[in-house]
């Protein structure tokens, strides 16, 4: 199974009050550490934004960069378009799979994306599940999960959690998650400039914490 990267990056970041996608962190920014953290367990890696206008910081020669089809529809219309791009540029079948994640979750690390790939089994999505929800945007996504994705953006269904229910899924437990990070660090995201003041501070003090 090949499995590549897919990095959402077309949100509107209205909490935080500006893109995340180029808040400086760690002598970088949130979206190019996000592509290096991929690139090193995932390939091709290919950053989702929200339409061609969308100005994205510099990153990665070797990460693709393609758009929403349904600008402003949500994250799932985004997987969809990460999905399909790693089918018709890459040569991706229905077996093969993506570790889709968000650009502001700067404590995913790849040996975590390692530990949920070996996960999967025949499973055609795996997403974990903490505080009783599930987490979509820290996911795995078969090729084979597309076409019901493209169903429920058909019937107006915008939530990527719904497609566990349309595929076979395999739901990660949080006791499992806890074996893995007690803390379950690697599922934080940054929602407003509290989370981001905090993570940064952390990130530029602990060298430990930079992918690798």
């Amino acid at each position: 199974m090949r499995l590549g990267g897919l990095i959402l990056a077309g949100g509107r970041s209205r909490r935080m009050g500006r893109p995340k996608e180029s808040l400086p962190i760690a002598g970088t920014t949130m979206l190019d550490w996000q592509c290096q953290t991929l690139l090193s367990c995932t390939e091709p890696v290919v950053a989702v934004g929200r339409d061609p206008s969308q100005p994205l910081p510099k990153i990665p020669a070797e990460v693709d960069v393609t758009v929403d089809e349904l600008p402003g529809e949500g994250p799932l219309a985004a997987i969809v378009a990460g999905l399909k791009h790693l089918r018709d540029q890459h040569g991706f079948g229905e077996r093969d799979a993506a570790m889709t994640v968000g650009c502001d979750q700067p404590f995913l690390t790849a040996d975590t994306v390692r530990w949920l790939r070996e996960r999967l089994g025949d499973a055609d999505v795996l997403m974990p599940q903490a505080n009783e929800k599930l987490q979509p945007l820290t996911a795995i996504y078969r090729i084979a999960a597309l076409a019901p994705a493209i169903k429920l953006l058909a019937a107006g269904r915008r939530r990527p959690r719904d497609i566990a229910a349309h595929t076979n899924s395999r739901i990660v437990t949080e006791d499992e998650l806890r074996s893995l990070d007690p803390e379950m660090r690697f599922l934080r995201n940054l929602n407003s400039p509290a989370d981001y003041d905090a993570v940064r501070n952390e990130l530029d003090l602990n060298s430990d914490d930079r992918p690798t």
